[in-house]
């Protein structure tokens, strides 16, 4: 009677505990349809994308090379090649200009600072020292002024400084800018036309390849991109020479007359300078239209 009671115990438990390991089954509290799904539609897009722009970047870098070693012709325009490679050497230039007026500036402020400190000492010497009272005095007065003048001339530095980093940074990177755009645009043109006159014009004893549908009207339509880029690249030129010189050539004569009032110890005309400086705007990119 015990053994039958003892079965019956373990098979009840055995029931329940299936039961309860089935409720906490994860299955029952996450179905199949809730889960997430992958968009096959979107993966396959971004695979096609990725693949095509692994395409044109080769065959882009392919026909840079191939231009570089001369073994396949390229669309030229010598005369806008010419103008690009001017402003680049100019651009290059302005560089040059805005870093060494910056190790100017520096090293006239650290002048300016220790003139300053100079006069400091001689003003202290003369609090005790009676007898040369007089003489300290003048010198640290002579000092202090010099020391004025170099931070006068400073601020005028600063100001042309700002200006011409407007014109490094901003004017003529902005037409830059469309140069190399209009450069990219010249190799994807090319390559398009490269390819179908490859196809149509093949080695002898080899059949004229078939290019896939609507080669020929993706050639014409990065053709035409070229052709507006160049053309949008020459007016920014034009403009900026134009403007450049006008802005560069105010900023050069204001400063020539700080530097004038510096080394010839003329404090109110250095002043001036500063005065006239700090009116003057700097140039802005503005004169340029976005195209």
């Amino acid at each position: 009677m015990g053994l039958l009671n003892r079965k019956s115990s373990i098979k009840l438990y055995r029931k329940n505990h299936a039961t309860t390991v089935a409720t906490r089954s994860p299955i029952s509290h996450c179905p199949l349809e809730k889960c997430p799904r992958i968009d096959t539609a979107q993966v396959a897009a971004k695979v096609e994308s990725f693949k095509k722009w692994t395409i044109g970047t080769f065959k882009n870098s392919k026909q840079q090379l191939l231009e570089h070693m001369g073994k396949i012709d390229k669309t030229v325009d010598p005369e806008f090649e010419a103008q690009c490679e001017v402003l680049k050497d100019i651009h290059r230039r302005y560089g040059h200009v805005v870093a060494a007026a910056k190790n100017f500036s520096q090293v006239l402020s650290q002048m300016a600072e220790a003139e300053k400190k100079f006069s400091e000492s001689f003003y202290q010497l003369s609090l005790k020292e009676e007898q040369i009272k007089a003489q300290c005095t003048t010198t640290s007065e002579t000092m202090r002024g010099v020391g004025e003048q170099a931070t006068s001339l400073d601020a005028c530095l600063k100001y042309f400084i700002s200006s011409m980093e407007t014109v490094y940074n901003q004017t003529i990177t902005d037409t830059l800018h469309t140069i190399y755009n209009t450069e990219s645009a010249r190799i994807e043109y090319d390559v398009d036309r490269n390819d179908i006159s490859a196809a149509a014009n093949p080695p002898q004893g080899q059949q004229p390849k078939t290019l896939p549908a609507g080669t020929a009207e993706k050639c014409e339509e990065r053709k035409l991109k070229y052709e507006k880029l160049k053309n949008d690249a020459k007016i920014k030129m034009r403009l900026l020479e134009e403007n450049r010189i006008s802005v560069v050539a105010t900023q050069l004569e204001k400063l020539q007359s700080a530097l004038a009032a510096y080394y010839s110890g003329n404090a109110k005309l250095l002043e001036a300078s500063v005065r006239e400086l700090s009116i003057l705007q700097s140039p802005q990119p503005s004169f340029i239209p976005t195209m």
